[in-house]
């Protein structure tokens, strides 16, 4: 995959984004197909992208919600006289 490293390392360091995401994405594709994967090969590594991205996406939401605790939450809650 060769190609592909070669996409990859045209990441913008100050975006995080490919450069050119449709290049990155032919480029993977054409070194998938070269492997020998077949179209329901790629079609569930593209799924299990999905669903790696979204566990990612849940879990820093949940990161954020935590550090974001509300005042209620019981271990904020002391009384004092």
């Amino acid at each position: 995959m060769e190609s592909v490293s070669n996409a990859l390392a045209a990441i913008n360091p100050q975006t995080a984004q490919p450069i050119n995401n449709k290049t990155l994405a032919e480029n993977l594709f054409r070194d998938l197909r070269r492997q020998g994967l077949k179209d329901k090969d790629i079609v569930s590594l593209s799924s299990e992208l999905i669903a790696q991205l979204t566990n990612d996406i849940k879990l820093r939401a949940e990161k954020i919600h935590a550090s974001d605790a509300p005042a209620s939450s019981p271990e904020k809650l002391t009384r004092t006289r």
